[in-house]
């Protein structure tokens, strides 16, 4: 297929968007709220995933060198969202959609030229990257 790994994940994702998003956030809200308010956070929730999925994935797919900087783009989103999500439901949806992103990569990868675990492994690295760049800017009192 002439990509990598990386890139492979990356168009798989941005490809499976449409089915993602609302599987992630059909799970995120569920709860014991009033069908009003389900509504509005799937409202919210669903704003939310569909401003940070492209910068996720752009993130994702981005070379170590600019991985960085495109990892802080995308916490900004994050934290702008905090305004109107709480951060516990933030981080909740957010976990939710790397186990619907799994389910799909595990469904698909073969389509992309690689096996499951080669694109999941690109994922996971991605996201421990994310975490620690998260946990530094909190560590240093800073937004990302």
């Amino acid at each position: 297929m002439g990509r990598t790994p990386r890139a492979a994940a990356a168009a798989l994702i941005r490809e499976r968007a449409p089915s993602i998003l609302p599987r992630v956030v059909a799970n995120a809200a569920a709860g014991d709220a009033s069908e009003q308010d389900i509504l509005e956070l799937e409202r919210r929730l669903a704003t939310f995933l569909e401003r940070r999925i492209p910068p996720w994935v752009e993130a994702l797919e981005a070379d170590d060198t600019e991985r960085g900087d495109a990892i802080a783009r995308m916490l900004r989103t994050d934290d702008a969202a905090a305004e109107h999500i709480p951060p516990v439901v933030l981080l909740g949806t957010i976990a939710i959609g790397y186990r619907v992103i799994e389910v799909e990569i595990r469904e698909k990868a073969h389509a992309y030229g690689y096996s499951p675990d080669e694109l999941w492994a690109e994922v996971a690295l991605f996201r421990r990257a994310v975490l620690d760049m998260r946990r530094g800017a909190a560590d240093s009192g800073r937004v990302a």
